[in-house]
């Protein structure tokens, strides 16, 4: 039976077990940040990390060593890591506070929010040209263009298979399991990037691959891996010049054209970048260029135009209007006169 005097990692796996909606690459991050907490108990307690050690007192200790040797960031990702472990434990009557989460007080590290930078037209447009001039160019712009024009993830660009894109309807599905917010999501798809993509399947029309078969393919055949497609981008940030370029870049750069295009509401982004909260839409979308704002219409115009509009009575002739108010008096003496 386990309880506090547990060794903590031999509850790690149980608690992976029963968290099987986290993505493969959160698990992998909840691992480490917790693994990390061990060996900082081991090394600062003298003995074997326990699950006793998952307290409010030393996990505050631990995520301000984190604060002051690593980064906040760090420190914020451990805390989410020992958060949860700490609500599995609390179900299974492992450890908890009266029936709550042992780690319930502690707060989390803040994190100054990172602005994502975009990409510069320019650079956009750069970034287009180079990916087609490489032994694998079609497939390459085709990438880029489903980055640039759907806004995806690194890994849900990965996972894309050929059932996943409906190009009667110009549908992109992102299915919950390759998803980072586990939620399924339809993506529209921009005529520019259907047009690269229509060639690219075509293409690919001649394999006798089926729905199930990778998108994005390498020269082997074999499905294009994440840490390919980080690869392919350095190689592109040498071609293009873009200094700081990398495949998640594509996402900020999407959703601000989005903006930009007006390509539907406040919403509608949310939806099609499968967030769940406005604030990160505030953390990837960009303003518009000073060029595009200053020749926007001027804030006034509402103003002037609600001046110019009349409403209903006042469009009638002032005739009308004289004729009606002389039979409404001339009825209102009548009326007097007889009561």
């Amino acid at each position: 039976m386990r309880d506090e005097r547990t060794p903590l990692l031999d509850v790690v796996e149980s608690f992976f077990i029963h968290r099987n909606d986290l993505a493969d690459s959160t698990k992998d991050n909840y691992r480490i940040a917790i693994e990390q907490f061990a060996k900082w108990c081991e090394n600062t307690l003298g003995r074997p990390t326990i699950v006793a050690d998952v307290e409010a007192g030393t996990v505050e200790a631990y995520l301000h060593f984190r604060c002051m040797t690593v980064s906040a960031q760090s420190a914020r990702s451990g805390w989410v890591a020992l958060r949860s472990l700490a609500h599995f434990m609390r179900d299974r009557k492992i450890q908890d506070d009266n029936g709550d989460s042992v780690l319930r007080l502690v707060r989390q590290p803040k994190v100054k929010d990172e602005a994502r930078r975009a990409m510069t037209d320019e650079e956009m447009w750069r970034l287009v040209d180079v990916s087609e001039k490489s032994e694998m160019g079609l497939r390459d712009q085709a990438l880029v263009y489903t980055l640039l024009g759907c806004g995806l993830r690194r890994a849900e660009a990965a996972n894309l298979r050929l059932g996943d894109i409906n190009m009667r309807e110009r549908k992109l599905h992102v299915r919950a399991q390759t998803s980072k917010s586990v939620h399924p999501r339809d993506v529209t798809i921009p005529i520019e990037t259907a047009k690269v993509l229509d060639q690219y399947l075509d293409l690919r029309s001649g394999e006798s691959d089926g729905e199930d078969a990778a998108l994005f393919v390498s020269r082997r055949g074999e499905a294009l891996s994440g840490n390919a497609i980080r690869k392919l981008f350095e190689r592109l940030k040498v071609r293009s010049g873009i200094r700081d370029l990398c495949a998640h870049m594509n996402r900020p750069t999407w959703a601000t054209n989005f903006h930009r295009s007006g390509s539907g509401s406040r919403f509608d982004l949310m939806t099609e970048g499968g967030w769940t909260t406005g604030r990160m839409v505030e953390r990837y979308t960009k303003a518009r260029p000073f060029e595009e704002r200053r020749r926007a219409p001027s804030p006034f115009m509402a103003s002037r135009i609600a001046r110019k509009e009349k409403r209903p009575s006042e469009k009638w002739p002032s005739q009308k209007i004289s004729g009606l108010s002389e039979k409404r008096t001339a009825r209102e003496t009548n009326i007097h006169a007889a009561v």
